[in-house]
């Protein structure tokens, strides 16, 4: 009996380690939507067993998210357990009420100093109105109205001098003063992204932001900044900041129209008046690629002239002592800001309105045919026709279904009719780093359309018969009436 029975044989794992540590790393996905999930889940493999444990830790570290002082506090004495821990940390995330007296994003570098060597990036991240409503302060607790800076603040940023990423989104600083002071002892940033960011005072132009006439790069201001972004920021500022950088700013993203938070910005000591609309994009001879949100026009007129007055500069640096960018390196990009505020035939509305801004500052005039006469001895029929296109224009983010493509291509295409002709015109119809929100008629067909549309030019034009046929009865009744 004892001989039927099976013999013990020791359990292996079924897989190799290798393979389930593919599959932790798989778990994880940084964009800012799946961030929350992905770190559950990696808590969840980490609780798995001993040999899971290690890899899925040092993922889990990777991206750290706190949302108020007792998470940062509890997190500090992490750290002071498990020194190592902090080693592994590359993204540091403060999200949350920012404008408080306790604020995360000012009581980090005195809890977090030193124990983060590896940090590369950071965001400070406020809250919404939709967020705050959702998650409103304890009560009796108030925002204050600005970041509560202390006064050794600025010297304590000399621990994440080495970051290479920093973002803001809703920050609002003491003074415009702060916020260059800020930027200006983290020289090693490569990315800077600013989403709503506004003072409380303007100010005067910070010394660090002046202009060096020094060789030397360390004595300029961000001289390893490579990108740009700035949506929906104070206008004054945002050109402050534009004209302290130099040529180390490959791209830069903006948005049309720009919308400032709507906070009241004093002005001591600085005369009132109108701030320009349109950046001054002179000073960045090797800005190869301009990234441009667009969104509905509410003062058409004015955000045109902010446009022309925006890319006209841009294409003239390239002119400059200081830029060698050929046309096949430049690029202008076009995205929605936002899908959901347009139908497909809306967007293409606007992008036609656009059109004729965008390819009087991209392409060279045409030389007048008179001076071409004198110089050819009055024969151009046989003269070869030269490539007027200073950059190229690339429409994007679209992210409709494939049935659309060839629509989009055709409707694009007559926007921009010199871009086309000339190749330099690219549309991009289906594909999204970041799909985001569908557009209004997201569901429609392109036969749908065509067969609203043509449903549309029909009613247009019985309009135009009725409203002719009632013209011809009025002139006949009052030649009538003339008559008797």
């Amino acid at each position: 009996m004892t001989d039927a029975l099976p013999s013990p044989v020791k359990a292996e794992p079924r897989l190799p380690i290798e393979v389930c540590e593919r599959v932790i790393e798989a778990v994880y996905d940084d964009d800012y939507r799946f961030v929350s999930t992905s770190l559950a889940t990696l808590s969840r493999c980490a609780l798995v067993c001993r040999a899971w444990r290690p890899r899925a830790q040092r993922i889990l570290f990777e991206y750290v998210s706190l949302r108020d002082k007792d998470t940062l506090y509890r997190f500090a004495a992490l750290l002071d357990a498990s020194p190592e821990l902090g080693s592994y940390v590359r993204t540091l995330a403060l999200r949350g009420y920012l404008h408080v007296p306790y604020s995360p994003a000012v009581l980090f570098l005195t809890e977090l100093r030193g124990k983060l060597t590896n940090l590369a990036e950071l965001f400070i991240l406020g809250f919404d109105d939709a967020e705050k409503a959702a998650k409103p302060l304890p009560e009796g607790e108030k925002e204050l109205p600005c970041l509560p800076f202390h006064r050794y603040f600025l010297s304590l940023l000399t621990s994440i001098t080495h970051i290479r990423r920093l973002d803001f989104v809703g920050v609002r600083f003491p003074s415009f003063g702060d916020f260059a002071r800020f930027l200006n002892m983290v020289p090693n940033l490569k990315e800077l992204y600013c989403y709503r960011v506004s003072w409380a005072v303007l100010g005067l132009d910070p010394v660090c932001m002046a202009k060096r006439s020094s060789l030397d790069s360390q004595k300029m201001f961000l001289p390893n900044l490579e990108l740009l972004t700035c949506y929906d920021m104070d206008e004054q500022g945002r050109q402050r900041l534009l004209s302290a950088l130099g040529p180390s700013l490959r791209t830069l993203c903006i948005k049309f129209p720009n919308n400032p938070p709507a906070v009241r910005i004093e002005h001591p000591r600085v005369e009132q008046e109108a701030p320009p609309l349109a950046l001054n994009l002179r000073s960045l001879p090797c800005l190869d690629c301009l990234f441009c949100l667009l969104a509905p026009f509410s003062w058409p007129d004015q955000t045109l002239e902010s446009l022309r007055d925006t890319l006209v500069p841009w294409m003239a640096s390239s002119d400059d002592v200081g830029g060698d960018l050929s046309p096949s390196q430049r690029h202008l990009y076009f995205a929605p800001a936002d899908r959901s505020l347009f139908k497909r035939e809306d967007y293409v509305a606007l992008l036609r309105t656009i059109g004729p801004v965008v390819e009087a500052a991209l392409c060279e005039r045409e030389t007048a045919e008179g001076d071409l006469q004198d110089q050819t001895g009055g024969d151009t029929d046989d003269l070869p026709e030269t490539d007027p296109c200073r950059a190229g224009l690339v429409v994007q983010d679209l992210v409709d279904r494939l049935e659309w493509e060839d629509w989009w291509w055709a409707a694009v295409a007559k926007c921009f009719p010199t871009l086309s002709r000339w190749n330099r015109l690219s549309v991009l119809a289906i594909h999204s780093w970041y799909p985001g929100r569908q557009w209004q008629d997201h569901d429609q067909t392109p036969q749908d359309y065509a067969r609203l549309q043509a449903m549309a030019y029909l009613a247009e034009a019985r309009r135009r018969l009725l409203w002719m046929v009632g013209s011809r009865v009025l002139l006949r009744g009052r030649a009538a009436s003339d008559t008797t």
